[in-house]
């Protein structure tokens, strides 16, 4: 009686035993689990510097400035915080000693008095000039990315996304002066109809030759 009194204690207290560790096993179960929430984290976007002023310098910190910025509007919108906080400014992106040295020789203005908006202007005066240089070569410029995408099946979205990525060519490599006015428009006419590919340059080519000329006799008609 004593014996079977024991063995009974016995199995009570293993039955105990696995519900205790069953219930630890649940509790760590739970705690890992709340340990492995994924929380969200940023690599770190250094801003691009100016320690250059040439040409081909500033179009290439222009180009990673505008990727810069979107990537810091993007997380300051996801964080709910101050893009203008976060965000480097253009003064501050300058190397100081350059900077200073632009102000004295070449803008004869005030260190102190300088603006990111006064900045961007000098830099875009900087990339858009072609005084005393030696225009591009055309072919070279629009060649290898200027492709008439005809795999949009939408007519007018194809046109436009041709227009748009000629447009986006054009300021990346800061030639936008010589497509501005009548003679810039008749010049990016030109580029446009040039890399269309073979049959439909060619249609496009005869709708201008000859219904343009449709179009100015009716216009010479009383």
């Amino acid at each position: 009686m004593a014996s079977t009194q024991v063995n009974e204690a016995q199995n009570a207290r293993h039955v105990d035993e696995q519900i205790g560790n069953g219930s630890a096993v649940t509790s760590t179960t739970k705690a890992t689990t709340t340990l492995r929430v994924p929380q969200p984290i940023f690599t770190i976007v250094n801003a691009p510097l100016i320690t250059d002023v040439s040409r081909e310098a500033l179009l290439e910190w222009m180009k990673l400035r505008k990727e810069y910025v979107a990537v810091i509007e993007a997380r300051c919108k996801a964080a709910n915080e101050d893009v203008k906080a976060v965000l480097r400014s253009v003064h501050d992106s300058f190397d100081s000693n350059l900077l200073e040295t632009m102000c004295e020789t070449r803008w004869d203005v005030d260190l102190e008095n300088v603006t990111d908006e006064f900045l961007m202007d000098k830099i875009k005066e900087i990339t858009a000039s072609f005084k005393n240089r030696e225009l591009p070569d055309m072919d070279d410029l629009f060649s290898d990315e200027l492709k008439f995408d005809l795999t949009i099946s939408d007519v007018e979205a194809r046109v436009t996304a041709y227009f748009h990525l000629a447009n986006e060519i054009i300021k990346r490599n800061g030639v936008s002066d010589l497509f501005l006015g009548e003679e810039g428009i008749k010049r990016k006419c030109k580029v446009l109809v040039k890399f269309l590919p073979g049959p439909l340059k060619k249609k496009t080519k005869n709708e201008l030759e000859y219904r343009s000329g449709e179009a100015k006799l009716a216009r010479l008609e009383p």
